[in-house]
């Protein structure tokens, strides 16, 4: 693989995840106002959107736009390339050491700002202007930064949806309620016509059983009254 020009981003080359010297000291003023509005907690989801919509709506914007991800991610990156910088010997000459020394830097405390009501985006220092149009040398694949970002999504979603979790399962219980007294009372009427049916044979049955009884019983007696006719008959 050939390495890759300084230019490579401006003229549209490059990976997507190439970020200018511009675009990256956007996004640490802009993840920084966030970062110190939190206490310097950890960003949410929305917070990074927030974020890359700062990123790509400053004037000189990366294309193609960045996602919350990405955002996440460089900023990872940035934090590994800090600690680095932060072990060689001073002064160093890396442009945004100053700027994230006094965001997580050892004396970051003592520079603590109280939260803020908004997010708001510092204008960018004249060495970032200059180096806009510049794509920074290291643009490497954070596969450790975005695993780490898919789990915090996952657990933002699973703690998002535990109260809509608790109210479908209200619905289903309720839902399964009702069908089981639909079936019950479907059950209670099947039963109410299988009696009414038997009843109904049973008078039927006994009705006939009766007609041929009494058929029985007269059909003797005409057999008598003939039997005693031919005697009568006879002894004449």
């Amino acid at each position: 693989m050939s390495p890759r020009g300084p230019h490579s981003s401006a003229s549209g080359g490059g990976r997507e995840d190439c970020w200018s010297q511009g675009a990256t000291g956007t996004l640490i003023d802009a993840w920084g106002d966030c970062y110190l509005r939190l206490n310097r907690g950890n960003l949410r989801q929305k917070d990074w959107q927030k974020v890359a919509a700062a990123v790509n709506s400053s004037h000189d914007g990366p294309k193609p736009r960045k996602t919350d991800v990405q955002c996440k991610n460089r900023i990872d990156t940035l934090k590994k390339k800090f600690k680095v910088e932060r072990a060689k010997p001073s002064p160093s000459k890396w442009p945004f050491f100053q700027r994230l020394d006094s965001l997580i830097g050892a004396n970051a405390s003592a520079t603590k700002k109280s939260p803020a009501t908004s997010l708001t985006v510092k204008p960018k220092p004249a060495a970032f202007s200059k180096g806009s149009k510049l794509s920074e040398s290291m643009c490497d694949d954070d596969d450790d930064g975005a695993d780490e970002v898919k789990k915090a999504h996952r657990v933002e979603d699973v703690e998002l949806s535990d109260g809509a979790a608790c109210r479908e399962l209200a619905r289903a219980i309720l839902k399964f309620g009702e069908i089981y007294e639909r079936v019950e009372s479907s059950k209670q009427q099947q039963m109410m016509e299988l009696e009414r049916q038997r009843l109904e044979f049973a008078k039927d049955f006994e009705f006939q059983r009766m007609n041929m009884f009494v058929d029985a019983q007269l059909e003797m007696e005409k057999l008598k009254r003939q039997k005693l006719q031919a005697l009568t008959g006879k002894k004449h």
